[in-house]
């Protein structure tokens, strides 16, 4: 089984910052409505309550999110959703990191990887390695797959 994930370095940077971060935001958000002063109170808490959710669902699931690639079945673990499709019936591996398939019944299916989308350009700067891994990762999928391109 081969396991596609984001580099040691990222995981850790989502696990301590972007889910501690966002729930800190929505604790923040939440306690401004017990200010005396504050309008749509009910508002605010819910408002705040809509970011420590996702925030805390982020932090635990951020140490599983990555691809694997099984002898016969395709597996997404993603920050919010997950999702699997079996490998003879991928049909194509697009460059923004979609994967299109057919089910037993002839539907066609069509997700997102989002793990591997490329946020910036591979365009040779300095910063183009810590990107890179998603455009291999992509390939890799590809190649298992022994799916189109386009």
């Amino acid at each position: 089984m081969t396991l596609i994930r984001a580099p040691r370095w990222e995981r850790i940077l989502t696990v301590v910052v972007l889910g501690p971060l966002t729930i800190a935001t929505g604790a923040v958000v939440a306690a401004v409505a017990f200010d005396p002063g504050t309008a749509a109170s009910g508002f605010v808490v819910v408002l705040g309550s809509a970011l420590v959710v996702p925030g805390t669902w982020i932090t635990v699931r951020a140490r599983r999110v990555g691809v694997s690639l099984s002898d016969e079945t395709f597996r997404y673990r993603g920050f919010l959703l997950s999702w699997s499709a079996p490998r003879r019936q991928i049909t194509a591996v697009l460059d923004d990191a979609f994967v299109e398939w057919r089910d037993e019944r002839g539907v066609e299916h069509r997700r997102q990887v989002w793990l591997l989308t490329q946020v910036w350009e591979d365009d040779g700067t300095k910063f183009a390695p810590l990107w890179r891994w998603r455009r291999e990762g992509l390939l890799l999928i590809r190649a298992w797959a022994d799916a189109r391109a386009v």
